[in-house]
């Protein structure tokens, strides 16, 4: 799920990388356009290598990267200049507890991969019940909700405001 979750955000800061660039800026940190679109690509290189391939070497990337979205979102968290989280792309995203604490979860989960390594999707699949068709059915909707989740629930107060 945390793989997939990593593609699925990648992809906005290949198309539209300025808010990632400017959460970045926000912060202090002299960001581009080009820094924005390589923090995509990284992000999608590291969800695929651990959906595709699998091991240690994918679950370390997928953990280095999630360490470094979860520094980002604390320093967010502290700072009132970063009014968007820059993770969604043209979404405005501010950055919430929420955000860090799954961030910070996916940053566990990789990290007892590296320990305790599997292989890519479709070998984990091969192992499970009805050739896995259940568990993928699992990820995907488990990464579509922690993506509604990120998404929707961060702006709900402020949607609630009278």
């Amino acid at each position: 799920m945390f793989a997939t979750l990593l593609v699925i955000t990648g992809v906005p800061k290949l198309t539209d990388p300025g808010g990632t660039a400017r959460a970045l800026y926000s912060l202090g940190v002299p960001a581009t356009l080009s820094t924005g679109r390589a923090i995509g690509v990284v992000e999608i290189g590291a969800g695929l290598a651990a959906l595709l391939v699998g091991g240690r070497p994918a679950a370390a990337a997928m953990a280095i990267v999630y360490i470094g979205f979860s520094v980002f979102i604390a320093l967010a968290l502290r700072s009132e200049e970063v009014k968007n989280c820059g993770c969604f792309g043209k979404k405005d995203v501010p950055p919430s507890v929420l955000h860090l604490g799954i961030d910070l979860v996916a940053a566990l989960v990789a990290t007892v991969l590296v320990v305790r390594p599997i292989g890519a999707i479709t070998t984990v699949m091969g192992e499970t019940p009805w050739a896995g068709v259940p568990l993928l059915l699992l990820v995907v909707l488990g990464s579509a909700l922690a993506l509604l989740v990120l998404k929707l629930l961060p702006a709900a107060p402020a949607e609630a405001q009278p």
